[in-house]
């Protein structure tokens, strides 16, 4: 149950850090140059240097990132107070734009990369590692050797599941904004889990930090629309579609991006139209969205081995209109490791009047 107090969500976090530094000598903040972790990480710094303490900071460089997303991790990473953990080491992106190349081989060996790595970036690991983006994550917690605390700019305002995923169980001495990991001395700390959108520009605001320079080329082309507004990897699942914009945003970007992968130009032109990577309307020629996905498994050009994961997949779900139409949303984006997972839940308008008939 959500209560409320009689003190700000600004207030609330300073409190939060401010324990944490308390009982931690170990901390990571995660930033991904996104305003929610600039926000964070502008908190957790000021009570560093309040402590004349240092914090790591880590981010995982994906090498299709913006450049504004380069310059802002340029300006984090070489702060005072601040031991920079900016990783640029070979690791498999999932691409959505391309049936063909269905992953970037990020800072690869021998590969052509978008730009060229940091001097001040980690550039090699010695060890075996994980080469997924979120094996890494879990690789990084069991790495450490002391009680850790790493803190991390979600939202809870955002989404009911993230409300649910921070606050279901409490991680850490009964603290419900904390998570548990794989390691006993290590956690996971949500600061601004309460912060709404508003709140988070009004801080930035207020307190004159940097930002992402992005953020003010994307509301220049999209207004007011705040979940478009958003910085991410530019080729997976969830975020492919801001290359329609790249090519005004960061143009430069843009093209070093169509040199290094294939499928970002025709991603640029149609990932905002139905039946290239959309499943918003069943096309006209098909009476149903299983007659359609049946359509796609038959005619997408991905790897067999991927297709038939899909198809085994598929088999064990729900048999419902539904669940077609979003089984046909991870055909079109080949989204063969299920990153973005069938909401078994969700009732097409048919479904529904259906069952009340029924019950009728």
């Amino acid at each position: 149950m959500i209560k409320y107090y009689n003190y700000t969500v600004f207030e609330a976090a300073v409190e939060r850090i401010k324990y944490i530094f308390d009982g931690f000598d170990n901390i990571i903040v995660s930033v991904s140059s996104g305003k929610d972790s600039s926000v964070l990480y502008s908190l957790a710094l000021k009570e560093a240097r309040k402590r004349n303490r240092k914090i790591k900071v880590f981010f995982l460089d994906q090498e299709a990132e913006y450049e504004g997303t380069v310059k802002i991790m340029r300006k984090i990473m070489s702060a005072k107070n601040v031991i920079p953990m900016w990783y640029q080491v070979p690791i498999y992106m999932t691409n959505a734009t391309s049936y063909e190349q269905s992953f970037l081989f990020a800072w690869g060996e021998g590969e052509d990369w978008v730009r060229e790595k940091e001097s001040i970036a980690i550039k090699k690991i010695k060890e075996v590692y994980p080469k997924r983006f979120y094996d890494f994550f879990d690789w990084l917690e069991k790495k450490q050797t002391e009680k850790t605390a790493f803190l991390i700019g979600l939202r809870s305002k955002e989404s009911l599941n993230r409300f649910r995923a921070i606050m279901k169980n409490p991680g850490y001495k009964d603290i419900l904004w904390s998570t548990k990991t794989a390691s006993d001395f290590v956690f996971k700390f949500y600061p601004i889990y309460d912060w709404t959108f508003g709140d988070i520009w009004k801080y930035i605001a207020d307190n004159n930090i940097p930002y992402n320079i992005v953020y003010d080329k994307m509301y220049c082309k999209l207004g007011k629309k705040k979940n478009k507004i958003r910085i991410s990897n530019l080729i997976h699942e969830k975020s492919f579609r801001c290359l329609a914009e790249l090519q005004e945003i960061e143009p430069e970007t843009y093209e070093k991006l169509c040199k290094r992968l294939k499928g970002i130009h025709t991603a640029s032109r149609y990932s905002k139209e139905t039946m290239m990577y959309n499943n918003d309307v069943l096309p006209s020629k098909f009476s149903s969205w299983k007659e359609y996905r049946d359509y796609l498994l038959n005619t997408i050009p991905i790897l067999i081995k991927y297709k038939e994961k899909m198809i085994k997949r598929f088999n064990q779900q729900k048999k419902a209109e539904s669940i077609y139409q979003q089984q046909c949303k991870q055909i079109l984006i080949s989204d063969w490791e299920n990153s973005v997972p069938i909401n078994i839940k969700k009732e097409s308008k048919e479904e529904f009047i259906k069952k009340w008939w029924d019950l009728l």
